[in-house]
């Protein structure tokens, strides 16, 4: 393979790459809490490993992520043992360093320094993926796997920061459930598979649900299209053949990717790029708002994002059934003390009277009859057409959609754990990201902006 940049990703790369200084000062908070971790399990008589993870391990770090990954191997213990005894043990060996406590699958701890994260993940050491009871246990593999394939072939580091980079500009970055779309080990698969970033976009023309793509060649296809029937996209896990990589893609996200990849082809440009930051566009039309407060910065990103998507489809299929067109959805949270959903409607208020078409009495004589009757108990009334088709109107039980969402507001506090949850409508949907403190260029959502993007490249080209 030849290390070959276009203009626009040579520029993009001298953006996304980490300095030697970066690097050294992860690299030096990474050794003070190796040392400071073995010191004080081995004085507990623990017998452990404990190694860098992620990015920062992998070589594909993008330089505003100052975050390093610190799993620490327990040695003879088992997956249960890790969520129930683990946290107290790596507490008293942290202190007097400030941390936090969040819970996924089980407990660890996220240390916040000067500006730099580290989470800190405690797993069974296991001799092979998943047989520690717990997934996390994948993660060392994963790491091992990736090295080598770059150890082989260096040039796909830079590769990879580019698609995790896109992946992000074009918000489709991410496994969590909020998300649903591309993990970054599932970027680095797809960047090591097809051999760089362009090539990548390339092979994305080509896709069509279900993708089956198997870069060690090890998995069993048809078991692993009945096991997945209902994901797009499988893309097996060279560490373990029985999983499915991209799991966490949704129809969504993969649409969004084969379209992006399609656009950034036919004319690059550095604004689909994540450091150009996620705008919105000028125009949404009418929106509502829902805000909801409380402290979220002790619970995992991922799980906050579940929850405004477990309420996104609240509001929209509520809002649906009661007669209001909902065009798009989308949320968003601090992490600290906000959680937003934002609905956009064709309207905000409907007509006092909704109509309704029945059927004709020949093709369903019973049928026709109940569309009577359940219409004037709606205090409306009932006609018949030149066709000989009942017809009839009914009052609407919500004219604003405002109203509407509140009925159901006491629910979405509870789904969110909310102190509380109010609701904001907008003429226009950014006045609305204005009201609640977002500002546009970060906000996750709305209909993307890169879309007008490429229309206004390409239109000049």
């Amino acid at each position: 393979m030849r290390c070959e940049r276009t203009s626009v990703e040579l520029e993009a790369l001298e953006k996304l790459k980490p300095s030697s200084v970066q690097l050294g000062i992860l690299s030096r908070l990474y050794e003070l809490l190796e040392g400071k971790l073995y010191r004080c399990l081995a004085e507990k008589s623990f017998k452990v490993e404990i190694e860098a993870e992620g990015s920062y391990a992998k070589r594909t770090l993008l330089s505003d992520k100052w975050e390093v990954d610190v799993f620490i191997l327990f040695n003879g213990v088992t997956g249960e043992w890790i969520k129930s005894r683990s946290l107290p043990i790596l507490e008293e060996c942290i202190k007097p360093l400030p941390y936090i406590v969040k819970y996924a699958e089980h407990p660890y701890l996220t240390v916040n320094l000067m500006g730099m994260k580290v989470e800190l993940i405690p797993a069974v050491k296991v001799e092979k993926p998943g047989s520690g009871g717990l997934g996390v246990e994948r993660t060392p593999f994963h790491t091992r796997y990736v090295r080598m394939k770059l150890d082989e072939e260096p040039c796909l580091e830079d590769d990879i920061r580019l698609l995790k980079s896109f992946m992000e500009g074009i918000g489709v970055y991410g496994a969590e459930t909020g998300i649903g779309g591309f993990s970054g080990y599932l970027a680095e698969l797809l960047a090591i598979h097809y051999g760089g970033f362009r090539e990548t976009l390339k092979a994305a023309l080509g896709w069509k649900p279900q993708i089956y793509i198997d870069p060690e060649g090890v998995g069993v296809e048809a078991k692993l299209r009945a096991k997945y029937s209902d994901s797009p996209m499988i893309v097996v896990d060279p560490v373990d053949p029985e999983r499915n990589a991209a799991a966490s893609v949704t129809r969504e996200k993969l649409a969004l990717f084969i379209l992006a990849s399609a656009l950034y082809l036919r004319k690059p440009h550095l604004g689909y790029f994540h450091f150009m930051g996620r705008r919105v566009p000028e125009a949404l039309g009418p929106a509502l708002m829902v805000i909801c407060r409380n402290s979220y910065s002790r619970k995992p990103e991922e799980n906050v994002m579940g929850k405004l998507r477990r309420v996104s489809l609240l509001l929209s299929t509520w809002l649906k059934g009661r007669g209001f067109k909902v065009t798009w959805s989308s949320f968003a949270s601090d992490f600290t003390e906000k959680a937003v959903v934002l609905l956009g409607l064709e309207s905000l208020e409907l007509p006092e009277v909704e109509y309704r078409e029945g059927l004709s009495p020949w093709d369903d004589v019973d049928g026709a009859v109940n569309f009577v009757f359940k219409r004037l108990r709606e205090g409306g009334v009932v006609w018949v057409d030149e066709r000989g088709v009942l017809g009839g109107v009914r009052r609407r039980p919500y004219r604003r959609a405002l109203q509407a969402v509140r009925e159901v507001l006491s629910r979405v506090e509870e789904i969110m754990d909310a102190k509380e949850c109010k609701v904001l409508e907008c003429e226009e949907g950014v006045k609305c990201l204005e009201m609640g403190g977002l500002k546009g260029e970060s906000y996750i959502g709305g209909p993307p902006a890169w879309i007008t993007l490429a229309y206004t490249l390409l239109k000049q080209s």
